[in-house]
């Protein structure tokens, strides 16, 4: 699932159309169809208000990895089940990585999320040069 089509999934997740979920995103109508569509990716705040407000796990929308809720508060906020039990139950899914070159192994939520985002950005790079090379 690409991050477009996440996007698009939350959104008809929480029975929401694309003004209303643009105005919780503070993007336009126009920017989350952009979105929606593949023709652009996400940028952190919009990154950080799927996570933070609207509460969406920085895992599942990297990596598909349940839950989709980082809490359960947010998927009842929006009658949804929820479902904390992850396929990969009993594998190391810790944030981040210690960094050899780190002296604390704690990160902030905030730090994960940054860091996710700017991973995102060099895929998408990478995925516009090879868009440019194909044609």
């Amino acid at each position: 699932m690409t991050e477009g089509q996440r996007i698009l999934y939350i959104r008809k997740l929480i029975k929401k159309n694309q003004q209303e979920f643009a105005q919780l995103l503070s993007v336009s109508q126009a920017a989350l169809s952009d979105i929606e569509n593949g023709k652009n990716g996400i940028s952190y705040p919009v990154f950080r208000k799927l996570v933070e407000e609207i509460g969406v796990h920085p895992y599942w929308f990297m990596w598909g990895q349940d839950p989709i809720f980082r809490e359960i508060h947010y998927a009842d906020k929006y009658n949804i089940s929820y479902n904390p039990a992850s396929p990969t139950e009993g594998a190391s899914a810790s944030p981040a990585h210690k960094s050899p070159t780190s002296k604390d192994p704690h990160f902030t939520m905030e730090e994960v999320m940054k860091a996710l985002s700017d991973l995102q950005g060099e895929v998408n790079k990478i995925k516009r040069k090879a868009k440019k090379h194909e044609k």
